[in-house]
């Protein structure tokens, strides 16, 4: 994003010219940036794209992981095409395949990458007639001395009041018009698509998330009676108030904690057929027998969340009954002590004492009550004013969604859920001033970063070209004063440190996103990151980079010659296209070669597996296979993160299309070249190896469409501005009547467009209702779908999958010894099994019961044998 504003300052060479008497450095024109960039960059993606075509057919199990690992498997993959002809066989598998196998993101990332081919080769057209007429009516660039051919085939070299201008706005409303009429035809595709997708059997599309919910909506049957009264007594299927069950939580996650553990020690005791120990405490504790130990631990922790949870049905369960009877209670009501038996005596002994020592008791327990909920965080079980609640058809889902359920503006607000799993438990129930507040925390940070982004990168950008790198690492000044080569080699490989450094913006977006408390997990394929990343690229690119870099490189003609300032930046501006070529070229290709050869995985799984053998975690099957120290394994391929590839990248590419299209139209054939080789690495990547993980249904492709229709609308505006400056005055007016057009189609499109794309149109939820109804279609899979994880049964009682294998080693190591005498295995000194039965009497004799389960296997597996 900020490369722009420092690139022709890592490009320079700064050499000196001794012989020449001459202190000033000597820098590259745009055209050898280019050409250097190419040769360079280009070289290296031909490189590791060819060894990607060789280890392809070789390796399936890395570059074709749909078709080798069953977990993940599609049809799609079942044809991995051959060795060359893949390229443009991945073209024949239909958007409905991919909508449906592969994800409605990973089908409009495609699109999106399509819509730029098809606009790039709008652009080539224009360029028939741009490149000549700017290269042979303007003299610009050969009045300069400077031997340029890239920047004289632009604007830049029509000079000013050059009539000739009048091209370029007629190569705008070529370009622009295609662009407006490619958008509106892909909303009739998107929209098509997006309602097959809400037309699924998926709980999410049957399910809303109410917020705001008001206290005598807070329980489950209240809900239900309300929605069973608007549509019907069968209409829902299932409902979940969220409850505050934060001890529960944490009881849960310690338990979650110790299976992995006790898994990994049962491998060593039955595989190895070694006691596994640790330490009790971190610090000075004793060393125990790990399998004993946690099995207790666990065994503690499911008896006593199987208990919370119980006690928090039954408490849900009482709160119904009171709200029936029109006792509406609080979340905080729940927290109110039992009044004492004792008390009650007395107050049937003295009712008028009673009634006023209850009333000054009752007040004293809410205090008290009170004061512990704020000390220690609350008792679990008290409602949130949020629930999520399914539906049996989609006619009263899509209603539900759409109606105002109460007058006050945040009350009972419906929104589409996020999938099950990617709910964001911590942040349901938040409170609308909570949300807001957040919100506006998160977007005053993002401003405040966006405006002053520039110096942390200028300081980065000091030590990203020749002269700063030889400042800080001064054995490098004698190469490079040395060696001309050399000099050029650092100049082109200086700025991948401000590459690696720009790449840390979406992960300081990402803690931003944090404030907004959403209700979906915060990821970097989140929506919401995709729309601060784009507006933050498109800001810091063309609003600050673009002008700031014009000025400080046209400063010194600007105070030479004061008056010609608009001369100058006018053909400043539109040779500025040659950096952002080469930040295209930078950011992109390189980047396709090391995501088709997937560098980055196979390198994370060769250490997981040294690691793990070190650590001797590759005992099993699944162990060697599973992810270990945060070093995920082929067969746990991480997510294709769609938000932040769109927002950092591709609208980036969209956005160099729109601006230097017409004004330097050479940039056109780097785009079709970039877009071009994106949309064809990304349809093998979404086909063979990225699984559905966080699909957000198409919203992206909503929002992406939003941003580059505003990106046009700038585009146009810039473009008009440089005619202005170039003083062709009947052009910048022409330019009038497409700003206006595109703003107007801009409305058209908010009117109606979106909003279509949101919801299932009534009469299509209607005939898939009819049909699932006389199939016999049920909805049992939707039940308990957004029940919080803690208080789902399963939850309560659960064990490593190897857990019995104790029982079968322990009988095992029995029948080894049957021969043998127990004094003789005593006097031999074969204490194989003392450690178990050790940890067996100290548990009997302590009177500690959470062993039970560990020893009733045994004596369940002794019977049976």
């Amino acid at each position: 994003m900020e490369y722009a504003q420092h690139f022709h300052e890592n490009r320079l060479l700064q050499t000196d010219n001794s012989t020449q008497g001459s202190n000033s450095a000597d820098s590259l024109t745009e055209t050898e940036i280019i050409k250097t960039t190419c040769a360079v960059y280009g070289s290296i993606f031909a490189a590791l794209f060819i060894v990607f075509l060789i280890v392809r057919p070789r390796y399936p199990h890395v570059y074709n992981l749909k078709k080798s690992f069953p977990a993940f498997h599609t049809p799609v993959a079942d044809d991995a095409f051959g060795r060359i002809s893949w390229m443009w066989k991945v073209f024949t598998v239909s958007y409905d395949d991919i909508r449906d196998q592969c994800g409605m993101d990973a089908m409009t990332t495609v699109r999106l990458l399509e819509f730029g081919v098809k606009l790039s080769l709008v652009g080539v057209f224009n360029s028939i007639f741009l490149l000549p007429i700017y290269g042979l009516m303007g003299d610009v660039v050969a009045n300069e001395g400077v031997s340029d051919p890239i920047k004289e085939v632009s604007l830049s070299n029509l000079g000013q009041g050059s009539n000739f201008a009048i091209v370029t706005t007629f190569s705008a409303y070529i370009l622009f018009g295609a662009a407006m009429y490619f958008i509106a035809k892909d909303f009739e595709w998107f929209t098509a698509h997006r309602h097959t997708f809400l037309s699924k059997k998926r709980v999410q599309n049957y399910s809303i998330f109410l917020s705001g919910l008001p206290p005598e909506m807070q329980n489950n049957r209240a809900l239900r009676e309300y929605f069973a009264i608007c549509f019907s007594h069968n209409a829902v299927a299932d409902v979940h108030v969220a409850l505050a069950i934060s001890n529960l939580e944490k009881k849960v996650a310690k338990r979650n904690a110790l299976l992995p553990k006790l898994e990994h020690s049962i491998n060593v005791l039955t595989i190895k057929g070694e006691t596994p120990m640790h330490k009790a405490k971190i610090c000075g504790g004793e060393k125990v027998w790990s399998v004993p130990a946690y099995s207790k631990e666990i065994a503690d922790l499911n008896e006593e969340i199987d208990s919370r949870r119980k006690k928090l049905e039954s408490m849900q369960e009482e709160r119904e009954n009171r709200a029936s009877n029109g006792d509406v209670e609080t979340g905080e009501d729940e927290m109110q002590l039992q009044p004492d038996p004792e008390e009650t005596d007395i107050f049937d002994e003295h009712p008028e004492q009673g009634s006023k020592i209850a009333m000054y008791s009752k007040s004293f327990k809410s205090s008290a009550s009170k004061m512990k909920a704020i000390i220690t965080g609350g008792e679990d079980g008290a409602p949130r004013n949020a629930a999520f609640v399914s539906f049996a058809d989609l006619t009263s889902a899509n209603i539900a969604r759409q109606t105002v359920h109460q007058s006050e503006p945040w009350s009972c607000v419906p929104v589409e859920p996020p999938m099950p799993e990617l709910v964001n438990w911590k942040n349901v129930g938040k409170s609308n001033n909570s949300k807001q507040i957040g919100e506006l925390i998160s977007l005053v940070l993002t401003s405040v970063l966006c405006i002053f982004w520039t110096i942390p990168v200028g300081i980065v950008a000091s030590l990203s070209n020749v002269e700063g790198l030889t400042e800080l690492l001064p054995f490098l000044k004698a190469p490079v004063e040395t060696y001309a080569w050399f000099s050029s080699l650092l100049a082109l490989l200086a700025p991948l440190l401000l590459v690696v450094f720009v790449s840390l913006l979406p992960m300081i977006l990402l803690t931003f996103l944090k404030f907004e408390g959403l209700i979906e997990m915060e990821t970097y394929q989140h929506p919401s990151l995709f729309s601060k990343l784009a507006s933050f690229t498109i800001i810091q690119t063309f609003f600050i980079s673009t002008i700031a870099s014009t000025l400080s490189k046209s400063l010194q003609q600007i105070l030479d010659k004061p008056r010609s300032i608009f001369a100058i930046v006018g053909s400043a501006l539109p040779a500025q296209s040659a950096y952002f070529i080469q930040i295209i070229i930078v950011q992109n290709l390189l980047a396709l070669g090391i995501e088709l050869l997937r560098i980055s995985p196979v390198a994370q799984n060769i250490i997981r597996k040294v690691v793990a053998k070190k650590l001797a975690h590759n005992l099993t099957e699944k162990e060697r296979n599973e992810s270990f120290m945060g070093l995920r394994s082929l067969e746990a391929p991480l997510e294709y993160y769609f938000g932040r590839e769109l927002g950092g990248k591709i609208i980036l590419v969209q956005m160099v299309l729109y601006v230097y299209g017409c004004m330097s139209p050479i940039t056109t054939y780097f785009t079709l070249i970039v877009f071009g080789l994106l949309a064809i690495g990304f349809r093998h990547q979404f086909l063979y190896i990225y699984p559905i993980a966080n699909d957000s249904g198409g919203k992206l492709w909503i929002n992406f469409q939003r941003l580059s229709v505003t990106c046009m609308i700038l585009a146009e505006i810039i473009l008009g501005a440089v005619l202005l400056l170039k003083e062709v005055f009947i052009a910048a007016v022409l330019m009038v009547p497409l700003i206006t057009t595109t703003i107007l189609f801009d409305i058209y499109l908010k009117r109606r467009h979106y909003s279509v794309t949101c919801y299932l149109p009534m009469g299509e939820c209607a005939t898939i209702d009819h049909n699932n109804e006389s199939e016999g279609i049920t909805y049992e899979s939707f039940k308990d779908a957004y029940l919080q994880p803690e208080l789902k049964e399963m939850s309560s009682a659960l064990l490593p999958e190897n857990y019995f294998e104790i029982a079968t080693a322990r009988k095992s190591e029995e029948n080894r010894h049957d021969e043998v005498a127990v004094d003789e295995t005593r006097q031999s000194g074969d204490h194989g099994s003392e450690p178990y039965e050790v940890a067996v009497d100290e548990t009997r004799q302590s009177g500690d019961h959470g062993n039970e389960s560990y020893e009733v296997v045994v004596d369940e597996t002794r019977q049976s044998g």
